[in-house]
């Protein structure tokens, strides 16, 4: 099943309460995420510009995107951001298959290769 990381900034009203009330908040997304057929891997409390980070799986990126709207309803979070993760095996296939395929696909960086700006174009 693919891999997601989600990054999530909490709203400080939902800081606030969380000091007075203080919420598990792993077995809350775990349940989330298994109701849509996924699974919770990991869940951490951070510094900086997030207050958690949580890797899970999902079916599909549609799965992923039902899971993130269910857990940003109910205005307790500012914002959050949505990776997909590729194993090193992934990427290296990857970068195998790139190499591998043929396109035909020229980069600006060797089109221009050789050119001499003589101005005037402007």
């Amino acid at each position: 099943m693919p891999l997601f990381m989600t990054e999530a900034k909490y709203t400080e009203e939902t800081l606030g309460l969380m000091t007075t009330r203080p919420s598990d908040r792993p077995d809350a997304v775990a349940k989330v995420i298994e109701a849509h057929g996924g699974k919770l891997r990991d869940f951490y409390w951070v510094f900086g510009d997030t207050d958690v980070v949580f890797t899970y799986e999902a079916r599909n990126n549609e799965t992923a995107l039902a899971i993130l709207m269910a857990l940003s309803n109910g205005d307790a979070v500012a914002f959050h951001k949505t990776r997909v993760l590729i194993s090193n095996k992934e990427a290296m296939a990857a970068m195998r298959r790139a190499g591998r395929v043929k396109t035909g696909y020229t980069s600006p960086r060797r089109e221009w290769e050789g050119w001499i700006d003589e101005g005037g174009e402007g």
